[in-house]
């Protein structure tokens, strides 16, 4: 039976021509990424990547404990992710994203943290010093683990890094190696048919008057709308890609269909650089 490269011919994504593609029926055809377009970034070593994130996240969690470390590691990340776009524009996105958020926590911190009070009005404290420096402080963090996972997802796709996990893990558990890979690659390959789904459901709502414009009760009302639809159609397309694996007997013959990856020195360098400014900000106290 002859297999059909068209989507991975088209898109450069999840089939191959050598070996055989097995992985076509999996993913089916869809305009929506993981990351923007203005944020795809050249490919990476998925190997060392993968290593360079958790490095980057478990620091940002576990041994950075000032602000100062912390800032640091911020700016590090999006030197790397300006480095490895070269340009500002995808920054810029990945960013803007990202400062709502950070807005918020620092509000939020600065509010309900009690302390010295970081400015009065008619003789009441509003905010607080030091909860304003912990909601810096939480919010780059945030900031280093948002864009290190875009860096991640933008950087590699979910054949190159099902392969690279197992590369990894094969030493240690062949078996662990093999479903570790598996199921990377199916989650990774279902956001973008989730996110397609949400913008089907999307476009069809906004006829309805369910766009997420207007007033905040206009807004909820719309997003109750939004709700049922998209889980109704995640639980359909989850049914699809289950049945298509189980049908096409996948699982066993999805790593040696994707080929393995191969390490430049450019990688080896970015993964000791990772290292060093780790270390560099985990000493700080």
């Amino acid at each position: 039976m002859r297999v059909n490269h068209w989507y991975g011919a088209r898109r450069g994504g999840l089939c191959r021509d050598e070996p055989p593609c097995i992985l076509g029926p999996i993913v089916m055809p869809s305009d929506a990424n993981v990351m923007p377009a203005s944020a795809r970034l050249r490919r990476a070593d998925p190997r060392t990547l993968l290593v360079s994130v958790l490095l980057v996240i478990v620091a940002s969690v576990a041994t950075v404990r000032t602000l100062p470390a912390m800032l640091y590691l911020f700016f590090f990340v999006v030197l790397w992710f300006a480095a490895a776009a070269r340009r500002a524009g995808a920054v810029f996105g990945v960013v803007r994203r990202i400062l709502p958020f950070a807005a918020l926590i620092i509000v939020l911190n600065a509010l309900l943290v009690p302390g010295e009070a970081l400015f009065t009005v008619a003789g009441r404290r509003i905010g607080s010093i030091e909860g304003a420096h912990d909601g810096f402080y939480f919010a780059l963090r945030l900031g280093v683990m948002l864009m290190s996972v875009s860096l991640l997802l933008a950087g590699t796709d979910p054949e190159s890094l099902a392969r690279g996990i197992h590369d990894l893990l094969r030493r240690v558990s062949p078996s662990l190696a093999d479903r570790v890979a598996f199921f990377t690659f199916l989650s990774m390959g279902f956001v973008p048919l989730f996110a397609d789904e949400i913008r089907r459901v999307r476009v069809a709502q906004s006829f309805r008057g369910g766009d997420l414009k207007g007033g905040m009760l206009h807004r909820a009302g719309s997003l109750r709308m939004w709700l049922v639809p998209v889980l109704m159609s995640a639980v359909r397309r989850s049914g699809e890609l289950a049945l298509t694996v189980e049908l096409r007997d996948i699982r066993p013959r999805l790593v040696a269909s994707i080929p393995a990856p191969r390490m430049r020195a450019i990688d080896v360098v970015w993964l000791a650089l990772v290292v060093a400014v780790v270390v560099i900000v985990s000493l700080d106290r």
